[in-house]
């Protein structure tokens, strides 16, 4: 089997490779390295950043002879090459003659996801809170459920590939009330071997340290300003037992390593699941505030541990939440623990590699 991965987003491509790889699959990752955080890939499609369409097109003219006789591709997302409708359509024409099946992942804000959320049938979205409403971010997005080449691209994809396979529930549910027939999901993937448990939290540990990962257009859309006013007043209130450390728009290497002296990851509010950067913290055996409804454990089969402090809820109760766990930071130390158990049981990359492949193969 010869797998093709084009495009990538915070190193999900990246690390499905890894698990194919692991079980003896030819795999190949071709992207622009998900813009700054520049994630690992072995055929780079970046577009350059002067902007200048001649040199990209000729860069894709360059790369083809290296993207063709795979028996799977699969795409990050619709507009798979992160630019111009117009230029995935005609480029994925070119890549459909010579690759056997292929498949699009449901794992971004797409045409598709954006016009369902906007329909008012997601249990989370960003959209639905009057406070971000009229943020620059969230204005640009609404505008994709009305980009008429943006539809057409989608539907002309998702239409011609064999599955859509999404990785949380409200991509789920997005794809799934469009195509019924091809939705599946399968959870991220992680390389747990990669990251060992670094969590330094003890009976004894005096301060908590909690860590904030900002990126410069996405604070308000992932709640991350509501989050730091908790932690703010959470720090004012016991200057003792907080600390907190805040980075913005880092490499994501570098984003990893930073993680490794703090106890406890806020990650983000509006979710339907996991992200890349939280699964890779609960892998390093970080405490992560996120997405923790009931829904995201049942889709795993998850019904014991669930270690994850859910944010899906108001400032207030964040902030009570936050408080009770540095009150009675006896308990953390387990709870640490169990977080990376909930990600090598259910985010392994291995594991992952074997549901695609299970999946991809029953369209070979």
């Amino acid at each position: 089997m010869k797998v093709l991965l084009l495009g990538d987003y915070s190193g999900f491509h990246y690390n499905l490779a890894k698990g194919l790889k692991k079980l003896g699959v030819n795999v190949t990752v071709a992207s622009e390295g998900d813009g700054w955080k520049n994630i690992t890939r072995d055929i780079d499609i970046k577009r350059p950043d002067n902007q200048n369409r001649i040199t990209f097109l000729y860069k894709l003219y360059q790369n083809y002879h290296k993207l063709i006789g795979f028996d799977i591709v699969q795409l990050i997302s619709p507009n798979f090459l992160m630019s111009s409708p117009y230029l995935s359509s005609a480029y994925f024409d070119f890549l459909k003659r010579k690759n056997g099946v292929f498949f699009t992942c449901a794992t971004g804000m797409d045409y598709t996801y954006v016009k369902y959320a906007l329909s008012g049938q997601l249990d989370y979205s960003v959209f639905y809170n009057t406070y971000i409403k009229d943020d620059p971010y969230i204005n640009r997005m609404k505008l994709l459920a009305s980009n008429k080449p943006l539809a057409k691209l989608e539907k002309k994809i998702s239409t011609y590939c064999n599955g859509i396979i999404a990785t949380s529930n409200g991509y789920y549910d997005a794809y799934k009330n469009s195509y019924p027939n091809k939705t599946t999901y399968i959870p991220l993937p992680i390389d747990t071997s990669e990251y060992s448990f670094v969590n330094t939290l003890k009976p004894e540990t005096e301060k908590i340290k909690f860590f904030v990962g900002l990126m410069n257009d996405r604070i308000v859309i992932k709640g991350l300003d509501r989050i730091l006013k908790v932690l703010r007043k959470l720090e004012i209130n016991y200057p003792n037992e907080v600390e907190i450390e805040v980075v913005n728009s880092v490499p994501l290497k570098e984003y990893t390593k930073l993680l490794n002296s703090s106890h406890i990851l806020c990650d983000q509010i509006y979710a339907n699941g996991l992200g890349m950067n939280a699964i890779i913290a609960m892998a390093k055996g970080l405490i992560i505030g996120s997405c923790g409804g009931e829904r995201f454990y049942a889709t795993l089969g998850e019904y014991d541990n669930k270690p994850i402090i859910d944010f899906n809820t108001s400032d207030e109760m964040i902030y009570f939440t936050l408080e009770k766990i540095i009150t009675n930071r006896r308990s953390l130390y387990d709870r640490a623990i169990k977080s990376r158990e909930f990600v090598v049981k259910h985010f392994d990359c291995v594991k992952v590699a074997k549901q695609y492949i299970e999946y991809w193969k029953k369209f070979i």
